[in-house]
C-alpha cells in the first residue's frame, strides 16, 4: 500500500491552481504536514494539520479557518495526483536523504 508519508515535489499543476515556485511537502507523522515553497531566495514553512477520508485529503492552518479539500490518488510510478475539483497536481516523492530538511537552506 502506497501512503501519504515521506516528502514530495510538485512536477506540475494545472495554471489555474496558481501553486508558487519550489513546492514541496513532508507528511511528517500522522497529523502533521510541512508545506514550503520558494519566495526570493529562500524557502517560506507552513506547518499544516492533515487528515484522510478515505481518498479525501483535509488540510488547516492551526489556529485559523483556513482549509482546503482535494481528493488524492497515486498514479503511474507513485506519483500524488492532488484533484481540487477538476484542477489537478502531480508530486513526485523524494527519497534522496541527502536534501536538506524542508524550511532550510
Amino acid at each position: 500500500m502506497t501512503t501519504l508519508r515521506g516528502r514530495w515535489r510538485l512536477l506540475r499543476a494545472d495554471p489555474t491552481l496558481d501553486f508558487a515556485p519550489g513546492v514541496r511537502m513532508a507528511f511528517v507523522d500522522d497529523d502533521t504536514l510541512h508545506y514550503s515553497f520558494e519566495v526570493g531566495s529562500a524557502r517560506q514553512l507552513v506547518e499544516l494539520r492533515y487528515r484522510v477520508d478515505g481518498d479525501l485529503l483535509r488540510t488547516e492552518v492551526p489556529g485559523t479557518t483556513h482549509e482546503a479539500t482535494a481528493r488524492f490518488e497515486f498514479g503511474p510510478g507513485d506519483a500524488l495526483v492532488l484533484d481540487f475539483a477538476g484542477a489537478r497536481a502531480w508530486f513526485v516523492r523524494e527519497v534522496d536523504s541527502s536534501l536538506p530538511p524542508h524550511g532550510s537552506g
